[in-house]
């Protein structure tokens, strides 16, 4: 892929020249290149006139590090290795820690304009996916979201944690912010369904010596034999549809369940029903409000547009996140209708698939989802983040937009809204 394919902007540059190079002032990615259009540095940028500018800085003139930023380590270049966090600096060792001067070997500037905090980060992860193919993760400002999967048809059914989307048959829930939450999301549901906890006696059915579970209770020992495994799936499944969000009947169910044990006096059974719906009760924490098979994560997420006038679609269908063209905020009543269209009608269509193998696709679609979880789970959002089966109608749906920007300010009115480092970058090149 050319640079011209990534960025939509370029200036030379001539150390030597009287006048500075015509650069922007708002955020986005720019990209840093030697005479060749060899890579120096890719980075995000809230404001990036400010951030390339400091980059270009030649290196007697830049300044000291700051007390407040001691041992922050300077931003790596390319050919240099990303450095460890290094000791508070000393009188004899700040102006080791300067910045590389740049100033000699960058003669072309690119950049891609974004205009706001999601769309600078979206840019750069679509960028960086292709300029620094084998690094590009440890420089996104989000970590990875996770998942729960599990396929009741499997020879041994069981739920697994991953933070990627997984392939093959089943069913893949998600996102979950944490690692820690997503394992405590499947021990709800073992501990509600009486599923089993230790897979490697299970994978010995029938010949499994049941555990502790089965003398209290707790498992129906399909390890042992003792219920067929289809059995299992079944309960595999009603597992499944709870999880996914099918949840009333099965706690009529329960409550039903409950009544009549205590109605026969049989005051142990209804107090073991009574725990089991406490249990479930921990799946409406709100570290799984939007947990849902990938499939169903489709989301409407408008973010500014550049200036006070024009708003930028984002459509989030089945997990793979898509921009849409900008358009001024007159012109909603017009384009609504077709975004509804596009996420919710018949004629929907998925984005073409990424070129390349299953695994790179389905690891594309997974950071895609991590991105969209990254901004859900912020305590404050910038824009609209609406879910794709809860829209409003056109008309309504045109109001809550234009009430939502039109007297707000843009990204470069508000730069710190945008979520890079204190240098304003992003990411670099290793």
């Amino acid at each position: 892929m050319q640079w011209v394919d990534l960025f939509s902007h370029v200036v030379e540059y001539d150390p030597a020249a009287a006048d500075r190079p015509a650069l922007p002032t708002g955020g986005g990615v720019y990209l840093l290149t030697d005479e060749h259009d060899r890579l120096i540095q890719l980075a995000s940028a809230a404001d990036l006139k400010r951030a390339i500018l400091n980059r270009l800085m030649p290196a007697s003139a830049q300044p000291e590090d700051k007390a407040s930023g001691a041992g922050e380590p300077p931003a790596p270049s390319a050919g240099e290795p990303a450095a460890a966090p290094a000791e508070p600096p000393t009188p004899a060792s700040s102006a080791a820690k300067r910045r590389a001067d740049l100033s000699q070997i960058v003669r072309r500037i690119r950049w891609q304009p974004a205009h706001s905090a999601f769309e600078i980060t979206y840019e750069y992860l679509r960028i960086s996916r292709c300029v620094l193919p084998d690094t590009y993760l440890k420089n996104v400002a989000f970590g990875p979201a996770w998942f729960v999967h599990v396929d009741p048809a499997a020879s041994i059914p069981r739920f697994t944690v991953s933070k990627l989307v997984a392939s093959g048959p089943g069913t893949t829930l998600g996102p979950v912010a944490t690692q820690a939450d997503a394992n405590k999301f499947v021990q709800i549901l073992e501990d509600a369904f009486d599923l089993c906890r230790y897979i490697h006696i299970l994978e010995q059915a029938p010949h499994g010596q049941p555990c502790a579970y089965y003398e209290m209770g707790r498992c129906p020992a399909p390890c042992g034999g003792l219920v067929p495994m289809e059995r299992y799936r079944e309960m595999i499944q009603a597992a499944l549809r709870f999880a996914a969000g099918e949840r009333r009947g099965q706690c009529e169910e329960w409550e039903a369940q409950m009544r009549e044990a205590a109605g026969t006096l049989a005051f142990e059974r209804a107090a073991a029903i009574k725990q089991r719906i406490d249990r479930v009760k921990g799946l409406d924490h709100a570290a799984y409000r939007f947990v849902r098979p990938v499939q169903a994560f489709s989301w409407l997420i408008v973010q500014r547009g550049g200036g006070r006038t024009r708003v930028k679609p984002f459509f989030v269908r089945a997990g793979r996140l898509q921009p849409g063209d900008t358009i001024r905020l007159k012109d909603l009543d017009t384009v609504v209708p077709e975004w509804i269209r596009a996420l919710q009608g018949s004629e929907a269509e998925l984005p073409e698939p990424a070129a390349g193998s299953d695994t790179e696709r389905l690891q594309e679609l997974s950071e895609d989802i991590w991105l969209v979880s990254h901004f859900l789970c912020r305590r404050e959002r910038t824009g609209l983040f609406l879910d794709a089966a809860d829209l409003p109608d056109a008309v309504e749906l045109a109001e809550m937009i234009r009430n939502e920007f039109a007297a707000r300010p843009s990204v470069q009115d508000t730069a710190t809204q945008v979520e890079v480092p204190a240098d304003d970058e992003g990411g670099s090149a290793p």
